[in-house]
């Protein structure tokens, strides 16, 4: 890192050459109590009334007596600007991270550091309403690609000097600022430090968006399902910071990740808080059962459909018995391509512009639905089947991408094993979420291991005379040990 100049013309010199090309780069020269100086901001990134209002007519119109320029310096610093937002740098690669973050760099003839002002003024997204976290009841504002606002957010909801934003910054070829949030009297100590670790440890050139953070904060054992969290919602992330856990956010993306993440939360929402616990837990329930569904529906029914007949009803399986007697594939066959297509389908209308999209997914209903029937080459209880796995994995969308990839392998293991192997490898998959332990804390928890104190809010919800007097803190369910270091 190459410290500045005391040289004016020196440090003029560096900034023109390492920003040529850059249309961007504005850099004023001007003459302050006598002395020559310049700004220079990055076109915009600042706010060119507060520029001009708090920073350069205040040193433009102000004459100070001093002994030497490190005293007008210093002088400048504490009498004229008005900024709040200001800090010092002494080193060019500094001067520029402050210059991309929306900063304005002061230097003044005869010192070898920088005054910085912040006056970001950048254009943004309005804090609007959640897209993939819809709620009815609860809060109506998400995160934003701006990093000053979501932590804005954040302190809007957790008004207490306890909330700490530890801000590093990653990426060796561009410096990207990264936030590591977390409650002192609440998160572990050791569990803020790993994390910190293993970001600081990390090698990016530079980070575009916050899955490139996941794979370095997660668990090392190989599984389908992930041990970090995500959300968009400020009132989300707000309860996960209460539990004890860690968030972190960055520059550029409206999503926050949390640490360590449980089984359990992907089956709450907002909206479980404000409706009657007795509705909650209803809801609950569906969920676990529409997990289930969209997981080992096709594949059971693979299996009782090739292997165990005699475990279907004699009146349905005569109805399903001449369904499929005229179609040329079998079961394992058209659930597999049923699915393929339903898949194709949904990453098209996902992908393309919303107007196309509806059109595709009108067009792809009409296809599959039912001139695949008519042309006998799908049975009609083979196409129930699949939509209504479909359609539950739906209900549970935090873990879509583990469902959509398990249901393959179960209706695989289904078509070549039967009902044996279905129950076999249900097994290695609830021993694999068992055997998840992101930093010391079982993600299973507190199903496995048991904790009774900690059940109240996970097949049901109890009410909020009982909820408000818990202290729940994912360092201390059952079994959990927060470590330093990678998983045993």
């Amino acid at each position: 890192m190459t410290n500045l100049y005391c040289n004016y013309d020196s440090n003029k010199k560096k900034f023109e050459d390492d920003f040529k090309d850059c249309s961007d780069f504005l850099l004023r020269e001007a003459i302050v109590c006598g002395e020559k100086c310049f700004f220079c901001v990055m076109d915009g990134l600042v706010d060119s009334l507060q520029l001009s209002q708090m920073v350069v007519s205040p040193m433009l119109r102000r004459n100070l007596d001093f002994q030497n320029n490190t005293d007008l310096f210093n002088q400048l610093k504490l009498k004229v600007v008005n900024s709040v937002e200001l800090n010092e740098a002494e080193t060019f690669e500094d001067c520029y991270y402050f210059l991309m973050s929306g900063f304005c760099v002061f230097i003044l003839d005869g010192c070898n550091k920088s005054m910085v002002f912040g006056i970001q003024g950048w254009a943004r997204r309005s804090i609007d309403e959640p897209s993939s976290e819809n709620n009815v009841k609860g809060a109506k504002e998400c995160f934003i690609e701006a990093l000053n606002d979501n932590k804005a957010l954040l302190r809007k909801r957790l008004k207490t000097h306890h909330l700490k934003f530890k801000q590093i910054k990653l990426g060796s070829a561009a410096d990207t600022p990264v936030v590591i949030a977390y409650i002192d009297n609440r998160a572990d100590s050791k569990l803020v430090n790993e994390v910190e670790n293993r970001l600081n440890s990390a090698e990016f050139n530079t980070v575009a968006d916050y899955g490139e953070l996941v794979p370095f904060v997660d668990t090392d054992i190989k599984s389908f399902f992930s041990c970090v969290g995500n959300t968009e919602r400020p009132d989300v992330a707000a309860s996960k910071l209460l539990e004890g856990r860690v968030l972190i956010m960055m520059e550029g993306t409206p999503f926050a990740i949390f640490l360590p993440y449980l089984f359990s939360d992907s089956f709450q929402s907002v909206d479980d808080y404000d409706n009657p616990p007795f509705y909650s837990g209803f809801i609950r329930v569906l969920k676990y059962l529409s997990f289930i569904l969209s997981i080992f529906l096709p594949g059971i029914y693979v299996a009782v459909g090739t292997f165990h007949q005699e475990l279907i009803p004699t009146n349905l399986l005569f109805t399903i018995a001449s369904e499929e007697i005229t179609t040329p594939f079998s079961l394992m066959t058209e659930a597999i391509l049923l699915l393929v297509l339903y898949e194709i389908m949904r990453e098209a209308g996902l992908r393309l512009p919303q107007a196309i999209g509806h059109a595709v997914s009108i067009i792809g209903g009409i296809v599959i639905g039912e001139t695949t029937v008519n042309a006998g080459i799908i049975g009609a209880p083979m196409l129930v089947v699949i939509a209504l796995t479909a359609i539950s994995s739906y209900v549970v969308y935090p873990l879509y991408e583990s469902i959509s990839v398990l249901r393959f392998l179960f209706i695989i293991i289904g078509g070549i094993t039967g009902m044996y192997g279905i129950i076999l490898g249900a097994g290695v998959v609830f021993v694999n979420i068992c055997s998840l332990n992101p930093f010391g804390v079982p993600m299973s928890s507190p199903i496995s291991p048991l904790d009774k104190h900690s059940l109240g809010d996970i097949f049901y919800r109890e009410t909020w005379l009982k909820l408000s007097k818990r202290k729940v803190r994912v360092n201390k369910l059952r079994g959990a040990d927060i470590d330093i270091g990678k998983e045993k």
